[in-house]
C-alpha cells in the first residue's frame, strides 16, 4: 500500500471505481485504489453484463461514453474480454393481459425515443423470431439493441490496466473512513494507515452513503438485492434477450426509497420480488435468468426463494427450459437511488461521489468515468453533469474543489 499519499483516491473496486482509476490515471494523475475485498466482488462481477441503451434520455450520453471506453481498451486489456459487436436484439413481450402489451409498447416507444430501432410482432411474428416462446404470448417488441460483456472480467481487466498506467490497486484494504482537514477531505483513513490525497473519490456501492455520513454528506441511496440463475440448455432455445414487459424499466421506474422501520417491522416477506424476467443467452451455450429486485438491509438475502421463482417464470416464458441444467445462482446488491439517477460529482472540498447506478453499473460506468476525471481534475465535462449533482438531494457541501496533476 503507497505510503506517499496520491493526488486522487478512489474507494472501491468495481466497475465504477476501477474505470475512474483508468482515466484518471490515464490523465497523468497519481491514483490510488482501495478496495475492501476482490475487485468485481459486489454487484460488478454479479449481473447480467448487459450494454443496453438507457430509456431515460438523460442517461443517453454517459452510456455511449462507455460503450466508447470499454471498446476503445479492450484490445489492451490483460484479461480477455467478450463484447458483442452489434447488437443480439432485445424482444420485449407482453401476454393478452392489456396492462402487461400497454407496458410493453410503452417501453419500446420510450427505446425509439432513445435512438432505438424497433419492430413490432404479431404472434406469427413471435414464432417467426423465437420458436421456444410460449404459445399464450399476444405480442412483442423487437429492440436493435443489447450487448453482452463479461462484467467480472471486464472490471479487473480496467482495474489491470489502471495499474499498467501507474495507479496503485489495493485489495483487501478496508477504507474506514476519510481524512478531515477543516471542511476538506483531504485522504483516507485504512486498516493499514492513513493516505493523504488531494482528492477522495467514492465509488463504494451501496455501501457509499455510510462512508459519506461521517462528513455530514446524506445521500439517499439503498441497497438492492438482484438475483440470476445460470442455466445451461441442452441445446441453444433463444437468439436474442428475452424480457417480458416490467423488465426494462421506464425513466425514473427504477427508483427506491428508503425503507421505514414501521414498514420493515410490519411486513412479511414480500412474494412479488420477482419483478420481471430477462432471459439472456450466452456465447457459451448457457442462459442467464433474472431478475428480481429487493430493498437489501441485512447481509444475507431477505427472500431466498428468490431464484426458485426467477426459473419458474423462466420456464413459464420458455417450456424449453425445464429440461435445463440449473449450474448455480448469486445475487448482488446494486446502489439505487429515490429519482432512478446515479449520483455523480462533487459532495466537498475534495470529495466526490459516484454510486446510485441502479442496474446500469456497466452500461453506465465508463462514462461515469469519463465525467468523474473531468470533474476532479478541472477539466470541461464530456456531457451535461447537471442530471447527477449530489447536490440534487442537498447532499454536497462546500466547494468541490478537486485535484491537480502531479508534475512528472
Amino acid at each position: 500500500m503507497t505510503g506517499r499519499g496520491a493526488d486522487v483516491i478512489v474507494v472501491g473496486g468495481g466497475i465504477i471505481g476501477c474505470a475512474t482509476a483508468l482515466e484518471l490515471a490515464g490523465r497523468g494523475a497519481r491514483v490510488a485504489l482501495f478496495e475492501r475485498s476482490e475487485l468485481a466482488a459486489g454487484a460488478s462481477g454479479r449481473n447480467h453484463g448487459l450494454l443496453l441503451v438507457p430509456l431515460d434520455p438523460e442517461l443517453v450520453p454517459m452510456a455511449e461514453a462507455s460503450t466508447a471506453l470499454y471498446r476503445e481498451v479492450a484490445d489492451g486489456l490483460a484479461l480477455p474480454i467478450h463484447l458483442d459487436d452489434k447488437p443480439v436484439g432485445f424482444l420485449i413481450v407482453a401476454d393478452d393481459d392489456q396492462e402487461e402489451r400497454a407496458a410493453a409498447a410503452a417501453e419500446a416507444q420510450a427505446a425509439r425515443e432513445a435512438g432505438v430501432r424497433i419492430e413490432r410482432l404479431d404472434p406469427a411474428g413471435l414464432r417467426s423470431a423465437e420458436p421456444a416462446l410460449s404459445a399464450d404470448l399476444a405480442e412483442g417488441w423487437l429492440l436493435e439493441d443489447g450487448r453482452r460483456v463479461d462484467p467480472a472480467a471486464l472490471t479487473v481487466g480496467l482495474a489491470l490496466l489502471a495499474r499498467d498506467r501507474g495507479a496503485e490497486v489495493n485489495t483487501h484494504v478496508t477504507v474506514r473512513g476519510l481524512v478531515q482537514k477543516g471542511d476538506a477531505v483531504r485522504g483516507v483513513v485504512t486498516d493499514q494507515g492513513v493516505v493523504e490525497a488531494g482528492a477522495v473519490v467514492v465509488a463504494a456501492g451501496p455501501w457509499s452513503p455510510r462512508m459519506l455520513r461521517s462528513s455530514g454528506v446524506d445521500l439517499p441511496v439503498v441497497g438492492a438485492r438482484g438475483w440470476l440463475v445460470h442455466l445451461a440448455p441442452g441445446r441453444p432455445v433463444l437468439r436474442t434477450l428475452v424480457g417480458r414487459a416490467g423488465w426494462h424499466t421506464l425513466p425514473r421506474h427504477e427508483a427506491l426509497a428508503p425503507t421505514p422501520a414501521a414498514e420493515m417491522a410490519g411486513r412479511a416477506v414480500p412474494s412479488d420480488t420477482v419483478a420481471s424476467t430477462l432471459l439472456q443467452p450466452n456465447a457459451d451455450g448457457t442462459l442467464l435468468a433474472g431478475g428480481s429486485r429487493q430493498a437489501a438491509v441485512t447481509d444475507e438475502p431477505e427472500d431466498p426463494e428468490v431464484p426458485r421463482e426467477i426459473v419458474r417464470k423462466a420456464v413459464r416464458l420458455v417450456p424449453a427450459l425445464g429440461e435445463a441444467i440449473v449450474l448455480s445462482a448469486w445475487w448482488g446488491v446494486r446502489p439505487m437511488t429515490s429519482d432512478g439517477r446515479p449520483v455523480v460529482g462533487p459532495a466537498g472540498d475534495g470529495l466526490f461521489v459516484a454510486t446510485g447506478h441502479g442496474s446500469q453499473g456497466v452500461t453506465l460506468g465508463g462514462g461515469t468515468a469519463k465525467l468523474m476525471a473531468a470533474m476532479v481534475l478541472g477539466d470541461d465535462p464530456p456531457f451535461d453533469p447537471k442530471p447527477f449533482a449530489p447536490g440534487r438531494f442537498g447532499a454536497s457541501r462546500g466547494t468541490g474543489a478537486g485535484a491537480r496533476r502531479s508534475s512528472p
